[in-house]
């Protein structure tokens, strides 16, 4: 049996992955909405409605690449390795790491579902590859300079200096 303290703090374990897991897929989730309805709205053009498919697949990535992002965090190789690395680069790493991941997983669901494709977009394939592939870097990016400038400045800090009024400094 599990002692009442070992289960308090498993307990807060299990709710503050939960905090993060939800924190990380919300911003995956607005962030992927963003660029879905960039990409539906240039297919619209072509005759192709996306809109309610690109919604679905931005929640559904969003939510497994929040689970994702959390399970990176545990892969020794990574806290060895990129983590030791200077901040810029580790986010660097992990960026293109998960916008490359996510590419090739679009890949693979445009195949499996047969989702159509306007012949336009097929026409500037490399094209629009290369876009959606740098969206998703700089998504990515931006997460990971966060998270880590969070880790490294200790708990509440970056969010304090990022939401709570700075106070005026008095001149002499």
């Amino acid at each position: 049996m599990i002692s009442p303290e070992k289960a308090a703090e498993y307990k807060e374990g299990i709710a503050e992955e939960l905090r993060e897991f939800s924190t990380i897929s919300l911003y995956l989730a607005v962030n992927f909405a963003i660029l879905s309805t960039f990409k539906s709205l240039i297919l619209i053009q072509s005759g192709v409605n996306d809109f309610v498919h690109g919604y679905i697949v931005a929640l559904i990535e969003a939510v497994a690449l929040g689970k994702i992002v959390l399970l990176c965090q545990k892969i020794p190789f990574l806290n060895k390795t990129i983590n030791q690395q200077p901040l810029i680069v580790s986010a660097l790493a992990k960026a293109g790491f998960l916008a490359v991941v996510v590419f090739l997983g679009g890949q693979l669901e445009e195949k499996l579902f047969a989702h159509k494709v306007a012949e336009a977009a097929l026409k500037q394939r490399l094209i629009v590859d290369v876009t959606h592939i740098l969206c998703l870097f700089v998504v990515f990016f931006l997460m990971f300079v966060f998270r880590e400038l969070s880790a490294a400045l200790g708990p509440g800090k970056l969010k304090n200096l990022l939401l709570n009024p700075r106070a005026l400094e008095q001149s002499h």
